[in-house]
């Protein structure tokens, strides 16, 4: 179970927000002001109403029955400023937008479970004097039965955590109950208990605890290469003071907790958050993390995020951070990014495909998700060199749109995988220049070369079968990089090799469109009749002049450059040979309609646009392809492209 929505309304500098999360690590950034703590600070208030309303009925009632826990009831609603510990505010009013009281807090926050059944449960706050007005909103309303199923572990279902940065902590420290460390936890004093909480780890029963926290705790301060020991010098049973020593490896002696540097201190926070998150069960597991980047290496930080995404499953992680190297090293769909706008909608940044048309003859490395992030909140490095220096993968591409459309579908996998594309202009571009790229990305190294981690994809156009798988093995054995090539045209050709799945696919276009429901039989038919209907238009498309011109094409553009790449000509056929395999090639594929292997991005646009005008949408391939590529999910996956599950 994880938070799927937030939304805040009139709550400090947000007007009206509505935030989309995903169920693991979630990197809230942007510039000063522009309201990161502010979305930590309504979480942690939204589950202190939680606590404060949530209550076992005396008696039954419409919707639920004796036993059952409610969100009230309506009279105990009432709560003084000072009994607010969650939000930092030193005047009543600062809680409400502009600080005007009139302005009623809305905070409704959407959980989603395994099952993908969704629960939304809204409070608003109000004001009443020197009080909080409190409550659940729409009460009377309210399913509480939905509300006692959906949760295993009520009247607890929910730990949360919020954490800000540790830069010391103090030299004396008094062993407190639980209740108290929770209470500081609450108020964002987690340094004045963090020797009470080392010492539930390294003197508790939980044997695997202590020893996966020492784990984690050297993986990411010294990647496994020094070990840091704890040991505690106290009894919680008869001693008044919290003592805990520690010490670097074997060698070393043991001294005070507070000795340790600010960074260290700092890690030692954030993993205690992760491993003591709950002492008893609970249904979602919550940590608020405030600038943890503070005092931290940046090797350190990528090696917290691994951690984080390890821990993804059984806890949601909330940070904030404008650090260049923790976004770095997290995936867009960790990255959400707030422009200090006061109202909208606000998801990952994985949703931030199109960043404009950078030019006709573009050629380089296309910009990433990231850098338009890195930039606003001030980060001149954030170069997008850098970041391909440090993706997992780069692609070599032919086009700009090609760059696009990978991207958004690489993202619509959700992978953690980070991606870059270097746009190379078109085919000739690919035999011009691939071995100067080859030759200068070996030199290039952050852990492996920039090469190791290229991928060419090239578009099939005119190639038959045999020639396109012939081009394929021969770019891998001499790139030493993984090759792709798809069965159609080009890719957009690639819609018309699953019918059904295209038809699905256009009738979200047209939904999204319009705002009505179409039939998808309606538009699968339509489809069908077009494309099949096409074949008499290639026919007369494919005449003695097209193939002369085809010749040519393919002997300027791929044979004679072929020579560059490979030292010797790959196809060798003369005019007369080559217009008669090309001439059987196409007769062939006509035969048994394998349209989508002849047909360039303008005939899939005619097809497109002939199925569905009807419906008042003028489809143009250069501007609705990439949108409708947008629309993809599971359910309109086509298999011609899989390969990209293998880079």
């Amino acid at each position: 179970m994880y938070i799927h929505k937030f939304q805040i309304k009139n709550f400090k500098s947000i007007k009206d927000i509505t935030l989309y999360f995903n169920k693991g690590l979630n990197i809230i950034t942007g510039v000063n002001n522009s309201g990161k703590t502010t979305v930590l600070e309504a979480l942690s208030l939204w589950q202190e109403c939680f606590s404060k309303l949530i209550t076992e009925a005396r008696r039954a009632e419409k919707g639920y029955k004796r036993g059952d826990y409610v969100l009230g009831p309506s009279y105990n609603k009432y709560f003084p400023f000072n009994e607010i510990n969650s939000v930092r505010s030193p005047n009543f009013e600062d809680i409400f937008h502009q600080r005007v009281k009139k302005n009623t807090i809305l905070l409704a926050l959407t959980f989603i479970d395994e099952e993908n059944i969704e629960l939304c449960i809204p409070f608003s706050i109000s004001s009443s004097g020197s009080n909080y007005v409190i409550a659940l909103d729409n009460y009377a309303k309210y399913d509480h039965r939905a509300f006692n199923d959906y949760f295993a572990n009520l009247p607890n279902p929910i730990s949360l955590i919020y954490s800000t940065p540790v830069a010391q902590i103090s030299l004396e420290e008094d062993f407190v109950t639980d209740p108290i460390i929770n209470e500081q936890l609450l108020v964002r004093k987690s340094e004045t208990v963090l020797r009470n909480r080392l010492y539930r780890i390294i003197n508790g029963l939980d044997a695997p605890l202590n020893e996966a926290f020492q784990n984690d705790l050297n993986y990411v301060l010294y990647n496994h290469e020094k070990k840091i020991e704890f040991k505690s010098e106290t009894n919680i049973q008869k001693d008044a003071k919290a003592i805990i020593l520690t010490r670097l490896g074997a060698k070393d002696v043991f001294k005070d907790l507070s000795l340790l540097g600010s960074g260290t201190l700092q890690i030692i926070g954030i993993l205690l958050n992760i491993h003591l998150k709950s002492i008893d069960k609970t249904d979602a597991n919550i940590v608020l993390l405030d600038e943890p980047d503070s005092h931290i290496h940046r090797d350190i930080q990528r090696r917290l995020v691994d951690i984080f995404n390890n821990y993804g499953k059984g806890l949601q992680t909330f940070l904030t951070t404008h650090n260049e190297s923790l976004i770095r090293s997290a995936a867009p769909y960790q990255v959400f990014h707030l422009e200090g706008k006061s109202t909208g909608v606000v998801k990952s940044i994985h949703f931030n495909i199109d960043a404009g048309h950078l030019g006709l003859h573009f050629k380089g490395i296309m910009p990433s998700n990231l850098s338009p992030v890195m930039r606003s909140i001030g980060n001149t490095t954030g170069l997008d060199f850098i970041n391909a220096l440090e993706a997992d993968r780069l692609l070599f591409v032919e086009g700009e749109d090609d760059a696009k459309v990978f991207r958004i579908l690489l993202n619509q996998q959700l992978s953690r995988k980070k991606y870059m594309f270097w746009v190379l202009g078109g085919i000739s571009e690919v035999f011009e220049n691939i071995l100067s790229y080859k030759a200068v990305f070996s030199g290039l190294k952050n852990g492996s070369t920039l090469w190791d981690k290229s991928v060419l994809v090239f578009d099939k156009d005119e190639l038959s079968n045999e020639h396109k798988d012939l081009f394929t093995q021969k770019f891998k054995e001499k790139l030493g990089i993984d090759t792709y090539c798809a069965n159609a045209y080009t890719f957009e050709s690639t819609l018309l090799t699953d019918l059904k799945r295209t038809s699905k696919l256009l009738s979200k276009l047209v939904e999204s469109t319009n705002e009505k429901i179409v039939s998808e039989q309606d538009i699968f038919d339509n489809l069908t009749d077009n494309y099949s209907n096409y074949g008499a238009s290639l026919k007369a498309k494919f005449n003695d002049m097209y193939l002369k011109n085809a010749y040519y094409r393919y002997k300027n553009s791929k044979v004679e450059k072929a020579i560059r790449v490979f030292g010797q000509k790959i196809i060798n056929m003369d005019e007369h040979t080559f217009v008669k395999y090309v001439h059987s090639y196409f007769e062939e594929t006509l035969a048994k309609r394998e349209y989508y292997k002849l047909m360039d991005k303008y005939d899939v646009e005619n097809v497109i646009k002939h199925t569905i005008d009807k419906y008042g949408i003028n489809f143009s391939i250069d501007t609705d392809f990439i949108e409708t590529i947008k629309l993809v999910d599971k359910s309109t996956w086509i298999a011609e492209w899989d390969f990209l599950n293998k880079i």
